[in-house]
């Protein structure tokens, strides 16, 4: 998911065809995963704004319901939070890190938040941190992030899927990618360089609720232009292209492994998005570990569109997406808006766009 500065979920929305028909053999037990009006289960969760972090630094302590707003900028943060020693190691592409603002395209200037403020460009498309090194080496550094606001919940031991009580609002004249709502589990708390799955409403994309899985998260850089792209590599400090390690299929000499995939639901006949519970959990039929895929009515909790599944691995040899370490693992579920907006051109309704969380729950092993 796109809270660093990536795009990863590109390539996953402009192949996603319609998720198969297939109902689910079997559906999971739900557990609150963030503590709500609804029982006394679930633990606080962290909010987050990545933009002025230094006067809006994570609120630990928060409680379901909860309103995610469009994030306030187009110019994003660098964390309070650092890459961590590896592996995976990460780094610059671009090399030694420059004064920039997060966020906007280099050929675009904005005023630091310092005092006194600064007139910077944009960072460039290579640097993902802050204070790395000339070989690009951002071990112990700050983290560049896109802008982004939403929830993330504390770790959580035997997930199987995730479940969502909310809504997906608002529209915005976003490109594709440029604006996404969106639920999901993933492994490092930092969104770095690990397996993801969930669901979002890209906003430049009407009535199409999209599922997605992943690996090497976040790993691409912005604006992605390069086979060489990759801010993840085996070996710290060394960015020889045996040590990359890639994501949206941007692999060298032509070999495109899938490492990002996605299919979606048709909303329309429904009018769209609405409050609904919305869920994506591992289960097993027969042999082969899928992913079963709903949207329900809160009242009647019956499906408002068919239920789907899919074999994340449908069609690769050998398979690629680690679905069955992912069944019952360790890990987080983040819900929120990111928005990437380099050229600061984007326009939003009125009230921007925003999802309010009632529930959100992870799925447990029967």
């Amino acid at each position: 998911m796109c809270f660093v500065a990536a795009v990863s979920l590109l390539v996953g929305v402009a192949s996603a065809g319609l998720c198969p028909q297939v109902t689910p053999t079997t559906t999971p037990g739900w557990r609150d995963i963030l503590s709500n009006m609804f029982d006394g289960f679930g633990s606080p969760g962290t909010s987050f704004v990545f933009a002025d972090m230094a006067k809006v630094p994570r609120k630990t302590g928060q409680s379901l319901p909860f309103t995610v707003r469009t994030p306030p900028s187009a110019i994003g943060a660098y964390d309070s939070h650092t890459f961590p020693a590896g592996p995976t190691f990460y780094s610059n592409s671009s090399g030694a890190s420059i004064d920039c603002v997060p966020g906007l395209d280099p050929s675009l200037s904005a005023l630091t938040l310092e005092r006194p403020p600064r007139e910077q460009a944009g960072c460039p498309s290579g640097q993902v941190g802050e204070g790395c090194g000339p070989d690009g080496d951002c071990t112990g550094h700050r983290i560049l992030r896109t802008p982004a606001s939403g929830i993330e919940s504390a770790l959580s031991n035997g997930i199987t899927g995730i479940d969502y009580l909310g809504t997906f609002d608002g529209t915005s004249d976003a490109a594709l990618g440029g604006m996404v709502e969106i639920v999901f589990f993933h492994q490092s708390a930092d969104y770095l360089a690990q397996a993801e799955y969930g669901f979002y409403r890209d906003l430049s994309v009407p009535n199409s609720l999209i599922f997605y899985w992943q690996i090497n998260a976040n790993c691409t850089l912005r604006p992605a232009m390069s086979f060489a792209d990759s801010m993840c590599t085996t070996l710290r400090g060394n960015r020889q292209p045996a040590t990359y390690i890639y994501t949206d299929d941007l692999t060298p000499g032509g070999n495109t492994p899938d490492i990002t995939a996605a299919c979606n639901i048709d909303l329309s006949p429904i009018g769209g998005f609405g409050l609904y519970y919305y869920s994506m959990w591992i289960f097993s039929d027969g042999s082969t570990l899928k992913f079963g895929m709903s949207v329900l009515d809160p009242n009647t909790l019956q499906p408002v569109v068919p239920e789907t599944s899919i074999d994340p691995n449908t069609g690769a040899s050998p398979p690629w997406f680690p679905i069955s370490a992912l069944n019952g693992a360790a890990g987080y579920v983040t819900a929120g808006i990111a928005r990437l907006d380099p050229l600061r051109n984007q326009t939003f309704s009125s009230p921007p766009p925003t999802m309010a969380i009632q529930r959100l729950e992870a799925g447990v092993m029967p």
